[in-house]
């Protein structure tokens, strides 16, 4: 099972991509409150640098909050 990891809920953010709990690679950027500028880039460049695609994700973990961004 493939998992995209995503946290925004403070003023970095963060993502992963973990597969049968193997991490496969990770991001993390303290760029101030830019997420809606930086989340989807970061999150392709992982899947990217992993050799997956989007639609070869099993499940999307968000963090539920609270924050600017969530």
């Amino acid at each position: 099972m493939k998992i995209l990891a995503i946290e925004t809920s403070a003023k970095s953010v963060s993502a992963a991509v973990v597969e049968n709990g193997v991490p496969l690679a990770s991001a993390y950027q303290n760029m101030g409150l830019t997420h809606s500028r930086t989340l989807l880039p970061m999150c392709q460049t992982m899947l990217d640098n992993c050799g997956h695609q989007l639609s070869q994700v099993d499940v999307i973990a968000v963090a539920s909050g609270p924050g600017s961004f969530t």
